[in-house]
């Protein structure tokens, strides 16, 4: 299980969860409660490097935590979806809102073998301490699925 220092729900503001386009900010899941689900998760932090991942993202996609921690989100994102993602990232560090976040969307994950397995992605977004961070579920879906982007 991924620890985190200090728990997310407590002192809560609402400026601490960014408001997604059409969402319900009462029905979206903490990043804390992702991660006790037995879905593959990755924890980045606030520049997009990867803090955590989880046993089932192990077992689904190859990677080792040790292998990506301190790496680049990028890692496990195909090379035709870098440069949107890192324009998406860069726009939300600017403006604190965003279309995607707690939405899910069906989008590639990069294996550690190079395969890209499509899956369903449930990002969210909360500050801890003043700094973004970022926690998403990244569940494999069968291989015909189509994506989102």
């Amino acid at each position: 299980m991924i620890q985190q220092q200090e728990d997310p729900q407590r002192d809560r503001q609402p400026s601490d969860r960014p408001e997604a386009a059409g969402s319900n900010p009462i029905a979206v899941p903490s990043i804390k409660e992702l991660q006790q689900r037995d879905r593959p998760f990755v924890l980045a932090d606030s520049l997009g490097q990867i803090v955590a991942v989880n046993s089932a993202f192990e077992q689904a996609y190859g990677w080792r935590d040790q292998q990506l921690r301190g790496k680049s989100l990028s890692v496990i994102l195909p090379a035709a979806f870098k440069m949107s993602h890192q324009l998406g990232f860069s726009r939300f560090q600017a403006l604190e809102t965003s279309t995607i976040l707690a939405h899910p969307l069906r989008l590639k994950t990069v294996c550690v073998d190079g395969r890209e397995v499509v899956s369903e992605h449930f990002i969210v977004a909360e500050k801890v301490e003043g700094v973004w961070v970022f926690g998403a579920t990244l569940t494999p879906l069968p291989d015909q699925t189509p994506t989102d982007a």
